[in-house]
């Protein structure tokens, strides 16, 4: 699947080279990535053997769970906010507008966070950080399924409810800022196959939870029982508790196959190679050896800072491109696309908002895996030029007026003033363009800013951090987009 990438980072390995760069790195505790490239050329076949055995196939799909454990918490969170909205009292505030607070609590606290794990990226073991991640996250998730979400949540004032909802928002922001910080450390260490696939896992495991969504909406608009609903609210209240039960149930079951996924990776031969720098490390300093070293670990702004400065500014345009993919995104998904409904009159049962919305969801997902996943594997789309990325991202901001052109519903009308894409054919397109290209172009961000042989200004040791730096600026791309949201919503107010 990734013969580009094998292709254009195959290329004879150097020695000296490597050596020059695995000494150029300096900081107490710091540790070195190992060069570990797919498709180099390696002088003998011990060290080609060893490769293979670093890039297998199970190494891959346990970085791709890992993948889908980092938007675990969000995807059920957002799942579980219209169940969560009703446990306020119909004339409440709060119940409105509850899916932005916690969408702007989580996706800020989860920059805030992120900010301080990237503090000490090159100081702390990625897989001491990934451990204790996935046990806070496992934690919370197990206390949402039992007791919160059945027996505490819904017996709460409102005054205390919302407070302890922004508390449990910040908590799973938390455990996912340090999982993430950790996981894409570790993929860039290991190399460019496995930050493939923790692309991927972000993308599938959001393809599964919007395909979950709408099978169910379409089974609940394809029984008899969907034109005579239950008279009884406690009936319809009862069935999305235990929805929402459920859904954090599996939640706390793909933590777990995260826990089993990372204790696979912890026994691998391949991960004592890639790790080796750090027992090294601390073996030296243990013995005293390289006083400079320990007093610039006596500094708070010492190499570990500098090093991050410097890496930032090398990847600046691709962190940039980035994090303007997501401000794009999430500026119009979903706020505007949430309210573009079907032009048929009169609508079809299966084409009415309870079921197209979440379809728009999962066209959306499948578009954006696929982009994650394959186009950068086809070879003529394996754009390496930084430049070109951003100004790749750069037009993805034409989404925006095309998306305000479709079947955009108001207060006064059913359709949109300006609508000119009066098809659901072409509005289904517009979204699939939409999720390739998010998932393409945040791909590539990502893969270059961590490949020393795709990106020409990064230093072998310095791909851990371009990794995790990278990652921060997506994280803000999100955090900007869900600010701009609520522009696009003005907007939209006022057409």
């Amino acid at each position: 699947m990734l013969r580009a990438i094998r292709s254009t980072l195959s290329g004879p390995t150097d020695d000296a080279n490597n050596s020059t760069a695995s000494s150029a790195r300096g900081g107490a505790g710091e540790y070195q990535a190992v060069a570990t490239s797919i498709g180099d050329e390696l002088d003998d076949e011990a060290e080609h053997l060893e490769l293979i055995g670093k890039h297998d196939k199970k190494v891959y799909l346990c970085f791709w769970a890992l993948g889908a454990g980092v938007l675990m918490s969000w995807n059920a969170l957002i799942c579980t906010i219209p169940l969560l909205g009703t446990f306020f009292p119909p004339d409440s505030a709060i119940r409105g507008t509850l899916a932005s607070y916690l969408s702007t609590a989580y996706c800020f606290g989860n920059l805030f966070f992120l900010g301080l794990a990237q503090r000490s990226v090159g100081k702390t073991s990625p897989s001491k950080r990934l451990h204790y991640a996935l046990l806070l996250l496992l934690a919370t998730a197990l206390i949402l399924t039992f007791p919160l979400l059945p027996l505490v949540l819904p017996r709460l004032s409102p005054a205390a409810l919302f407070p302890a909802l922004i508390a449990i928002t910040i908590t799973l922001s938390l455990s996912t800022a340090y999982l993430q910080s950790a996981v894409f450390a570790l993929a860039s260490l290991w190399g460019s196959n496995e930050m493939i696939a923790v692309m991927s896992g972000q993308g599938g495991i959001a393809v599964l939870v919007s395909g979950i969504q709408w099978l169910l909406a379409v089974l609940s608009a394809s029984t008899p029982t969907a034109k005579h609903p239950s008279d009884d609210p406690a009936d319809a209240a009862s069935a999305s508790t235990l929805a929402g039960v459920g859904l954090w149930a599996l939640g706390s079951a793909g933590t777990l196959l995260c826990v089993v996924a990372h204790r696979y990776l912890i026994v691998h031969p391949g991960y004592q190679a890639v790790m080796s720098s750090v027992i090294n490390r601390q073996a030296e300093e243990t013995a005293g050896i390289g006083a400079d070293v320990v007093a610039a670990a006596t500094s708070k702004n010492g190499r570990g800072s500098s090093l991050t400065k410097k890496v930032f500014m090398k990847n600046l345009s691709l962190e940039t491109a980035v994090a303007w993919v997501f401000v794009v995104t999430l500026s119009v998904f979903p706020p505007v696309t949430t309210t573009i409904l079907s032009t048929h009159v009169p609508t079809p049962r299966l084409l009415q908002p309870d079921v197209f919305i979440p379809l728009h969801f999962l066209l959306f997902n499948i578009g954006d895996y696929t982009g994650r996943t394959y186009l950068p594997s086809i070879p003529s789309l394996l754009v390496t030029s930084p430049p070109r990325v951003l100004t790749l991202s750069a037009l993805r901001t034409l989404f925006i007026p095309l998306l305000f052109l479709c079947n955009v519903s108001s207060t006064t009308s059913r359709s949109s003033p300006s609508q000119l894409i009066n098809s659901d054919i072409l509005y289904f397109v517009v979204i699939i363009l939409f999720g390739l290209t998010n998932g393409y172009i945040s791909s590539l961000c990502m893969i270059v800013a961590s490949s020393p042989q795709l990106n020409a200004k990064l230093d072998e040791d310095e791909r851990d951090v371009a990794g995790t730096l990278t990652s921060f600026c997506l994280v803000a791309g999100l955090a900007g987009g869900s600010l701009a949201s609520f522009g696009t919503s003005w907007l939209m107010s006022r057409g």
